[in-house]
């Protein structure tokens, strides 16, 4: 049962290698402001290595304690990662997006927020069933 849920933490770990190199790509190519663009990606950076060695020491420590033991830890470590890593992206692609909305020729400002209080709602349902998959797949699909 044990190398059962051992890989499983590393088949975890290369979910999670595949999601930080997407999330690095995608940081690395946002064209902020010069002002922002270094602490932007030196943050992505260091959460996704938290990210990995959280990973990476959770199943060396799953492997030497008993299953049930630090569960309830590495379930909110994954939450607080998740958080860690995706609200900060998503406030930096609204902003960009309001940046463009409120640069383009629509005559109508009112239409200019309901675009943006639009793409608002769109990427908090995108993040709200973005953390539910988040966990499943590192926490398992099992009850």
């Amino acid at each position: 049962m044990i190398r059962g849920i051992y890989m499983q933490f590393l088949s975890n770990i290369v979910v999670a290698v595949i999601i930080s190199a997407i999330y690095i790509l995608i940081s690395f190519n946002i064209k902020l402001p010069s002002k922002y663009k270094k602490k932007f990606r030196l943050y992505s950076v260091i959460v996704n290595l938290i990210f990995i060695l959280f990973l990476l020491g959770f199943s060396i420590f799953f492997k030497t304690s008993l299953p049930n033991q630090g569960i309830n830890i590495y379930y909110n470590g994954l939450a607080t990662l998740y958080f860690l890593l995706f609200i900060p992206l998503g406030v930096v692609l609204i902003l960009l997006f309001r940046k463009l909305i409120m640069n383009a020729d629509i005559y109508l400002v009112v239409l200019k927020y309901v675009i943006i209080i639009g793409a608002i709602v769109v990427l908090t349902g995108l993040v709200i069933i973005g953390y539910a998959l988040f966990i499943l797949t590192f926490y398992g699909f099992a009850p």
